[in-house]
């Protein structure tokens, strides 16, 4: 008989039964909608709050930073957007990011083109990885935001992320990075 391997937990896995015991309750009796006025709504609000919490204090943000969403690439998506959107005002409509990105950023990105913006797609080297020296010479006066995957989702590289961020504060840029890969399996503080 053969055997099945499932090897795409990088992509989904199935709920471990802690995580399934701890969500039960949500599913059938504190399924309130938070935003509302009615005492269901308000216990439900009480413990997404709770969550935001945990998570932050995870990350070592403040709960006010947490959003919750449906997945990476809404987040990414999300993220993106936003911020082009909000600095074009500025004049700001430049995006770096590398060839090798998570489709949720290259699609987002190539959107994005399609409204004016430009970006620009750093090569990714034998090693994987893109050259910080790379990006330091990509970034322009109208670069609005920097791209990066944290922990690549196919072949596993770990971008040099502190580097990367230090490039962009230097020159003031926004930098984001999608950390659903990295997240559990490197420190991400």
């Amino acid at each position: 008989m053969a055997r099945f391997v499932y090897a795409d937990n990088a992509a989904t896995t199935p709920v471990s039964p802690t995580v399934f015991e701890a969500m039960k309750p949500f599913y059938t009796d504190l399924y309130g909608n938070p935003s509302s006025l009615y005492a269901i709504g308000r216990d439900a609000k009480k413990h997404l709050e709770l969550a935001r919490a945990d998570v932050a204090s995870c990350l070592g943000v403040e709960p006010h930073e947490i959003f919750f969403t449906s997945g990476g690439s809404e987040s990414d998506n999300w993220a993106i957007k936003g911020v082009a959107h909000q600095l074009a005002k500025k004049g700001k409509k430049h995006i770096i990011t590398s060839k090798f990105e998570h489709h949720a950023v290259l699609h987002t990105c190539a959107a994005l083109e399609q409204e004016g913006f430009s970006v620009t797609y750093l090569d990714v080297h034998s090693d994987g990885l893109v050259r910080p020296e790379e990006l330091e010479a990509a970034i322009r006066e109208d670069t609005a935001l920097v791209t990066i995957m944290y922990a690549n989702n196919e072949i596993g590289t770990i971008q040099p992320i502190p580097e990367l961020g230090a490039i962009c504060k230097k020159h003031g840029v926004l930098f984001h990075t999608d950390a659903v890969q990295a997240a559990g399996n490197v420190p991400i503080k």
